[in-house]
Protein backbone atom coordinates (compact mmCIF):
# COMPACT_ATOMS: atom_id res chain seq x y z
CA UNK A 1 0.00 0.00 0.00
CA UNK A 2 1.27 3.43 -1.26
CA UNK A 3 1.94 5.88 1.94
CA UNK A 4 -0.20 9.75 1.80
CA UNK A 5 2.91 10.90 4.24
CA UNK A 6 5.39 13.47 2.79
CA UNK A 7 9.37 12.35 2.84
CA UNK A 8 11.13 14.63 4.78
CA UNK A 9 14.71 15.00 4.15
CA UNK A 10 17.15 12.39 5.14
CA UNK A 11 19.02 12.54 8.51
CA UNK A 12 22.21 11.51 9.79
CA UNK A 13 20.39 10.09 12.49
CA UNK A 14 16.84 10.41 13.99
CA UNK A 15 16.17 10.65 17.73
CA UNK A 16 12.71 9.59 18.83
CA UNK A 17 12.29 10.87 22.38
CA UNK A 18 13.48 13.93 23.77
CA UNK A 19 14.03 12.99 27.96
CA UNK A 20 17.76 12.43 29.21
CA UNK A 21 18.62 9.65 27.20
CA UNK A 22 17.47 11.42 24.29
CA UNK A 23 18.69 14.73 23.96
CA UNK A 24 22.00 13.05 25.61
CA UNK A 25 22.21 11.21 22.63
CA UNK A 26 21.35 13.95 20.20
CA UNK A 27 23.68 16.39 21.97
CA UNK A 28 26.68 13.87 21.33
CA UNK A 29 26.21 12.81 17.90
CA UNK A 30 25.02 16.85 17.07
CA UNK A 31 28.28 18.13 18.26
CA UNK A 32 30.31 15.27 16.19
CA UNK A 33 28.98 17.11 12.98
CA UNK A 34 26.07 14.79 12.62
CA UNK A 35 22.90 15.73 11.16
CA UNK A 36 20.28 14.97 13.65
CA UNK A 37 16.50 15.46 14.28
CA UNK A 38 15.32 15.06 17.60
CA UNK A 39 11.32 14.25 17.73
CA UNK A 40 9.06 13.96 21.46
CA UNK A 41 5.12 13.66 21.36
CA UNK A 42 5.73 16.19 23.93
CA UNK A 43 6.17 19.90 24.51
CA UNK A 44 8.56 20.68 26.68
CA UNK A 45 8.95 21.73 29.75
CA UNK A 46 6.47 18.97 30.74
CA UNK A 47 6.31 17.17 33.71
CA UNK A 48 7.50 13.65 34.38
CA UNK A 49 6.95 10.83 37.02
CA UNK A 50 10.34 10.47 38.40
CA UNK A 51 13.15 10.04 41.60
CA UNK A 52 14.47 12.72 39.89
CA UNK A 53 17.56 12.06 41.57
CA UNK A 54 20.79 11.83 39.64
CA UNK A 55 23.25 9.22 41.15
CA UNK A 56 26.83 11.06 42.25
CA UNK A 57 28.45 9.26 39.01
CA UNK A 58 25.77 10.85 36.77
CA UNK A 59 27.88 14.55 37.65
CA UNK A 60 31.39 12.96 35.83
CA UNK A 61 28.76 12.04 32.74
CA UNK A 62 27.32 15.99 32.71
CA UNK A 63 30.84 17.15 33.05
CA UNK A 64 31.73 14.68 29.76
CA UNK A 65 28.20 15.86 27.90
CA UNK A 66 29.74 20.14 28.30
CA UNK A 67 30.92 21.83 31.27
CA UNK A 68 27.89 24.08 29.92
CA UNK A 69 25.77 21.56 30.62
CA UNK A 70 27.09 20.78 34.40
CA UNK A 71 26.78 24.20 34.87
CA UNK A 72 23.36 24.55 34.27
CA UNK A 73 22.52 21.82 36.59
CA UNK A 74 24.04 23.01 39.56
CA UNK A 75 22.80 26.90 38.41
CA UNK A 76 19.35 25.58 38.48
CA UNK A 77 19.65 25.19 42.68
CA UNK A 78 19.44 21.19 42.53
CA UNK A 79 19.28 19.35 46.39
CA UNK A 80 22.68 17.56 47.06
CA UNK A 81 22.11 14.15 48.56
CA UNK A 82 24.79 13.24 51.00
CA UNK A 83 23.41 9.23 51.06
CA UNK A 84 20.75 7.05 51.20
CA UNK A 85 18.27 5.89 54.35
CA UNK A 86 16.37 2.25 54.24
CA UNK A 87 13.88 1.92 56.66
CA UNK A 88 12.28 -1.53 56.64
CA UNK A 89 8.83 -2.45 57.83
CA UNK A 90 9.34 -3.19 61.46
CA UNK A 91 10.84 0.86 61.55
CA UNK A 92 14.42 -0.22 61.73
CA UNK A 93 16.47 1.74 59.46
CA UNK A 94 20.40 2.03 57.99
CA UNK A 95 21.84 5.19 56.23
CA UNK A 96 24.60 4.68 53.59
CA UNK A 97 26.81 7.46 52.68
CA UNK A 98 28.14 8.35 49.11
CA UNK A 99 31.84 9.50 49.20
CA UNK A 100 30.36 12.69 47.26
CA UNK A 101 26.86 13.73 46.62
CA UNK A 102 24.21 13.36 43.80
CA UNK A 103 22.24 15.80 42.59
CA UNK A 104 18.46 15.89 42.56
CA UNK A 105 16.15 18.83 40.66
CA UNK A 106 12.62 18.51 39.07
CA UNK A 107 12.46 17.04 35.53
CA UNK A 108 11.04 20.17 34.44
CA UNK A 109 14.28 21.89 34.61
CA UNK A 110 16.98 19.04 33.79
CA UNK A 111 15.28 17.84 30.51
CA UNK A 112 14.84 21.57 29.59
CA UNK A 113 18.49 21.88 30.00
CA UNK A 114 19.78 19.47 28.12
CA UNK A 115 17.25 19.67 25.29
CA UNK A 116 18.63 23.30 24.84
CA UNK A 117 21.99 21.82 25.08
CA UNK A 118 21.00 19.71 22.49
CA UNK A 119 19.32 22.57 20.38
CA UNK A 120 22.42 24.73 20.96
CA UNK A 121 24.89 22.13 19.45
CA UNK A 122 22.89 21.87 16.13
CA UNK A 123 20.17 19.73 16.78
CA UNK A 124 16.95 19.94 14.85
CA UNK A 125 14.31 19.87 17.68
CA UNK A 126 10.51 19.46 16.80
CA UNK A 127 8.03 18.75 19.68
CA UNK A 128 4.44 17.56 19.72
CA UNK A 129 5.32 15.16 17.10
CA UNK A 130 4.65 11.67 17.51
CA UNK A 131 5.89 9.09 15.94
CA UNK A 132 3.59 6.20 14.56
CA UNK A 133 5.67 3.45 12.58
CA UNK A 134 9.17 2.53 11.66
CA UNK A 135 9.84 3.06 8.08
CA UNK A 136 11.93 -0.38 6.96
CA UNK A 137 14.62 -0.64 3.64
CA UNK A 138 15.52 -4.20 2.85
CA UNK A 139 15.09 -5.08 5.92
CA UNK A 140 16.70 -2.64 7.75
CA UNK A 141 15.45 0.85 9.84
CA UNK A 142 15.65 3.44 7.72
CA UNK A 143 13.30 5.69 9.49
CA UNK A 144 10.36 6.57 10.94
CA UNK A 145 6.68 7.70 10.08
CA UNK A 146 4.66 10.71 12.18
CA UNK A 147 2.81 12.93 10.42
CA UNK A 148 5.26 12.73 8.00
CA UNK A 149 7.64 10.09 6.58
CA UNK A 150 11.65 11.05 8.14
CA UNK A 151 14.22 8.72 6.68
CA UNK A 152 17.51 8.49 8.45
CA UNK A 153 20.61 6.44 8.30
CA UNK A 154 20.14 5.66 12.25
CA UNK A 155 16.89 6.24 14.34
CA UNK A 156 17.26 6.02 17.83
CA UNK A 157 14.45 5.02 20.23
CA UNK A 158 14.53 7.17 23.55
CA UNK A 159 11.07 6.73 24.36
CA UNK A 160 10.76 5.86 27.02
CA UNK A 161 8.27 2.85 29.17
CA UNK A 162 5.88 2.67 26.02
CA UNK A 163 8.53 3.24 23.76
CA UNK A 164 7.10 2.94 19.90
CA UNK A 165 10.38 2.22 18.76
CA UNK A 166 11.02 -1.04 20.78
CA UNK A 167 7.72 -2.25 20.64
CA UNK A 168 7.98 -1.94 16.56
CA UNK A 169 11.57 -3.63 16.30
CA UNK A 170 9.14 -6.90 18.76
CA UNK A 171 11.95 -7.03 21.38
CA UNK A 172 10.03 -5.51 24.73
CA UNK A 173 9.71 -8.28 27.41
CA UNK A 174 8.35 -8.13 30.97
CA UNK A 175 9.38 -9.98 34.03
CA UNK A 176 8.53 -9.51 37.77
CA UNK A 177 8.31 -7.92 40.24
CA UNK A 178 5.72 -6.03 38.10
CA UNK A 179 5.07 -2.20 40.31
CA UNK A 180 3.41 0.96 39.77
CA UNK A 181 4.77 4.37 41.22
CA UNK A 182 3.02 7.02 41.95
CA UNK A 183 4.49 10.21 42.46
CA UNK A 184 4.01 14.17 44.19
CA UNK A 185 5.88 16.77 44.46
CA UNK A 186 5.04 18.25 48.07
CA UNK A 187 6.07 21.64 49.58
CA UNK A 188 7.32 22.08 53.10
CA UNK A 189 7.72 18.04 54.37
CA UNK A 190 8.87 17.46 58.05
CA UNK A 191 12.54 15.81 58.18
CA UNK A 192 13.67 16.34 54.64
CA UNK A 193 17.65 16.94 54.94
CA UNK A 194 20.64 15.81 52.53
CA UNK A 195 19.41 12.06 52.75
CA UNK A 196 16.96 10.24 50.08
CA UNK A 197 14.57 7.80 52.14
CA UNK A 198 12.83 4.57 50.95
CA UNK A 199 11.06 2.98 53.53
CA UNK A 200 9.57 -0.77 52.77
CA UNK A 201 6.23 -1.59 53.84
CA UNK A 202 3.63 -4.06 53.22
CA UNK A 203 3.01 -4.10 50.50
CA UNK A 204 5.17 -1.50 48.41
CA UNK A 205 7.43 1.61 49.15
CA UNK A 206 7.51 5.14 49.31
CA UNK A 207 10.64 6.55 48.00
CA UNK A 208 11.25 10.75 48.84
CA UNK A 209 14.05 13.54 48.69
CA UNK A 210 14.25 16.65 48.31
CA UNK A 211 14.72 18.30 44.69
CA UNK A 212 15.95 22.71 46.13
CA UNK A 213 12.94 25.53 46.63
CA UNK A 214 11.91 23.62 49.76
CA UNK A 215 9.85 20.82 47.74
CA UNK A 216 10.10 17.25 48.23
CA UNK A 217 9.59 14.64 45.40
CA UNK A 218 7.44 11.98 47.02
CA UNK A 219 7.09 8.27 45.08
CA UNK A 220 4.25 5.57 46.10
CA UNK A 221 5.88 2.37 44.81
CA UNK A 222 3.06 -0.40 44.83
CA UNK A 223 2.45 -3.69 43.15
CA UNK A 224 0.70 -3.92 40.13
CA UNK A 225 -2.24 -6.12 41.97
CA UNK A 226 -2.26 -3.28 44.73
CA UNK A 227 -2.44 -0.09 42.37
CA UNK A 228 -6.06 1.03 43.43
CA UNK A 229 -4.46 2.40 46.69
CA UNK A 230 -2.70 4.83 44.62
CA UNK A 231 -6.20 6.46 44.77
CA UNK A 232 -5.66 7.16 48.04
CA UNK A 233 -2.40 8.63 47.68
CA UNK A 234 -1.43 10.63 51.40
CA UNK A 235 -3.69 8.00 53.16
CA UNK A 236 -1.64 5.38 51.79
CA UNK A 237 1.54 7.70 52.74
CA UNK A 238 0.76 7.38 56.69
CA UNK A 239 0.06 3.68 56.71
CA UNK A 240 4.00 4.00 56.41
CA UNK A 241 5.04 4.73 60.24
CA UNK A 242 8.25 6.54 58.89
CA UNK A 243 6.05 8.93 56.50
CA UNK A 244 2.95 8.79 58.56
CA UNK A 245 2.47 12.91 59.22
CA UNK A 246 5.33 14.36 57.19
CA UNK A 247 3.03 15.58 54.14
CA UNK A 248 0.23 18.06 54.21
CA UNK A 249 -1.95 17.27 51.24
CA UNK A 250 -3.14 20.92 50.92
CA UNK A 251 1.21 21.53 50.16
CA UNK A 252 0.96 19.37 47.26
CA UNK A 253 3.20 21.68 44.00
CA UNK A 254 2.85 19.09 41.70
CA UNK A 255 -0.23 17.07 41.57
CA UNK A 256 0.11 13.16 41.86
CA UNK A 257 1.44 11.54 38.40
CA UNK A 258 1.43 7.42 37.70
CA UNK A 259 3.62 5.27 36.02
CA UNK A 260 4.15 1.95 35.36
CA UNK A 261 4.30 -1.16 35.24
CA UNK A 262 7.97 -1.62 35.54
CA UNK A 263 10.31 -4.95 34.53
CA UNK A 264 10.42 -3.79 31.21
CA UNK A 265 13.11 -4.40 29.07
CA UNK A 266 14.40 -5.26 25.32
CA UNK A 267 16.42 -8.56 24.87
CA UNK A 268 17.41 -6.95 21.55
CA UNK A 269 18.73 -3.42 22.34
CA UNK A 270 19.66 -3.03 18.50
CA UNK A 271 17.18 -3.79 15.54
CA UNK A 272 17.40 -7.36 13.94
CA UNK A 273 18.05 -5.81 10.89
CA UNK A 274 20.56 -3.34 11.78
CA UNK A 275 19.70 0.76 11.28
CA UNK A 276 18.04 1.43 15.10
CA UNK A 277 18.97 1.03 19.12
CA UNK A 278 17.13 1.77 21.69
CA UNK A 279 18.54 3.80 25.02
CA UNK A 280 17.32 4.46 28.54
CA UNK A 281 14.24 3.19 29.66
CA UNK A 282 13.05 2.65 25.95
CA UNK A 283 15.80 -0.71 26.88
CA UNK A 284 15.37 -1.36 30.03
CA UNK A 285 13.21 0.38 33.04
CA UNK A 286 15.25 -0.02 36.32
CA UNK A 287 12.90 -0.55 39.19
CA UNK A 288 12.91 3.47 41.24
CA UNK A 289 14.36 1.78 44.21
CA UNK A 290 18.02 1.86 43.19
CA UNK A 291 17.40 5.08 41.37
CA UNK A 292 19.44 4.09 38.30
CA UNK A 293 17.25 5.64 35.76
CA UNK A 294 19.08 8.64 35.13
CA UNK A 295 22.29 7.38 35.06
CA UNK A 296 21.44 4.30 32.78
CA UNK A 297 20.04 7.20 30.77
CA UNK A 298 22.90 9.27 30.17
CA UNK A 299 25.58 6.40 29.95
CA UNK A 300 23.59 5.05 27.59
CA UNK A 301 23.28 7.47 25.54
CA UNK A 302 27.55 8.04 25.75
CA UNK A 303 27.71 4.13 24.35
CA UNK A 304 24.69 4.71 21.74
CA UNK A 305 26.92 7.94 20.68
CA UNK A 306 29.83 6.17 20.38
CA UNK A 307 28.86 3.00 18.51
CA UNK A 308 26.82 5.55 15.96
CA UNK A 309 29.71 7.42 15.33
CA UNK A 310 31.68 4.70 14.64
CA UNK A 311 29.05 2.76 12.46
CA UNK A 312 29.32 6.28 10.54
CA UNK A 313 32.61 6.54 10.13
CA UNK A 314 33.44 3.03 9.26
CA UNK A 315 30.44 1.28 8.49
CA UNK A 316 30.88 -0.97 11.56
CA UNK A 317 27.77 -2.84 13.05
CA UNK A 318 25.39 -0.97 15.43
CA UNK A 319 25.65 -4.81 17.41
CA UNK A 320 29.18 -3.24 19.22
CA UNK A 321 26.63 -0.91 21.09
CA UNK A 322 24.69 -4.11 22.69
CA UNK A 323 28.07 -5.47 23.58
CA UNK A 324 29.20 -2.17 25.54
CA UNK A 325 25.48 -2.46 27.01
CA UNK A 326 26.15 -5.90 28.83
CA UNK A 327 29.93 -5.08 30.02
CA UNK A 328 28.11 -1.11 31.47
CA UNK A 329 25.28 -3.02 32.72
CA UNK A 330 25.12 -6.57 33.38
CA UNK A 331 26.45 -5.98 36.80
CA UNK A 332 24.25 -2.84 37.80
CA UNK A 333 20.59 -5.16 36.27
CA UNK A 334 21.59 -8.31 38.57
CA UNK A 335 22.06 -6.04 41.76
CA UNK A 336 18.73 -4.24 40.51
CA UNK A 337 17.11 -7.39 40.37
CA UNK A 338 18.33 -8.36 44.09
CA UNK A 339 17.54 -5.84 45.36
CA UNK A 340 13.73 -5.73 44.08
CA UNK A 341 13.41 -8.98 45.00
CA UNK A 342 14.19 -8.51 48.07
CA UNK A 343 11.93 -5.23 48.77
CA UNK A 344 9.19 -7.36 48.14
CA UNK A 345 10.02 -9.98 50.82
CA UNK A 346 9.69 -8.26 54.47
CA UNK A 347 11.49 -10.59 56.42
CA UNK A 348 14.74 -11.00 53.83
CA UNK A 349 14.74 -6.53 53.67
CA UNK A 350 14.60 -7.05 57.78
CA UNK A 351 17.45 -8.84 57.84
CA UNK A 352 19.48 -6.99 55.65
CA UNK A 353 18.92 -3.87 57.08
CA UNK A 354 19.53 -5.73 60.41
CA UNK A 355 22.94 -6.99 59.39
CA UNK A 356 24.32 -3.44 57.72
CA UNK A 357 23.21 -1.75 61.05
CA UNK A 358 25.93 -3.96 62.53
CA UNK A 359 28.18 -3.46 59.74
CA UNK A 360 27.83 0.38 58.33
CA UNK A 361 30.91 -0.44 55.72
CA UNK A 362 28.24 -2.72 54.52
CA UNK A 363 25.78 -0.40 53.94
CA UNK A 364 27.99 2.45 52.28
CA UNK A 365 29.42 -0.38 49.73
CA UNK A 366 25.62 -0.92 48.85
CA UNK A 367 24.47 2.73 48.81
CA UNK A 368 27.79 3.55 46.47
CA UNK A 369 27.01 0.42 44.31
CA UNK A 370 23.43 1.96 43.93
CA UNK A 371 25.47 5.26 43.21
CA UNK A 372 27.36 4.36 40.63
CA UNK A 373 30.20 5.76 42.76
CA UNK A 374 31.83 1.92 42.98
CA UNK A 375 31.10 -1.28 40.38
CA UNK A 376 28.00 -2.95 41.26
CA UNK A 377 30.57 -6.12 41.08
CA UNK A 378 32.22 -4.74 44.26
CA UNK A 379 28.66 -5.32 45.97
CA UNK A 380 27.81 -8.67 44.24
CA UNK A 381 30.85 -10.73 45.70
CA UNK A 382 29.74 -14.22 47.83
CA UNK A 383 31.70 -12.27 50.79
CA UNK A 384 29.65 -9.17 50.81
CA UNK A 385 26.37 -10.95 49.70
CA UNK A 386 26.93 -13.80 52.29
CA UNK A 387 27.27 -10.30 54.88
CA UNK A 388 23.96 -9.34 54.02
CA UNK A 389 21.81 -12.32 54.75
CA UNK A 390 24.04 -14.24 57.11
Amino acid sequence: MRSTHRVSARWDAIVVGAGPAGSATALLLGRAGARVLLLDRARFPREKPCSEYLSPESTRVLGRLGQDVLAAVEAAAPAQLTGMKVVAPSGASVVGRFETFSFALPRTRFDTILLKAAAASGVEVREGVKVEELVYDSGAVAGVMARETYRARVVVGADGLRSVVARRMGSVFTSPPHRIAFTAHVAGAQGVNDLGEMQVGRPGYVGLGPIGDGVTTVALVLPLTEARRGDNFFAELNRFPGVAGRFDAGRVVRRVLATGPFARWSRRPVAKGGGALLVGDAADFFDPFTGQGIYSSLRGAELAAAAILDSFATGASLSRYARARRREFAGKWLLERLIGVAVGWPALIERVVGRMTRRPDLADLLVRATGNCVPARAALTPRVLAGLVL
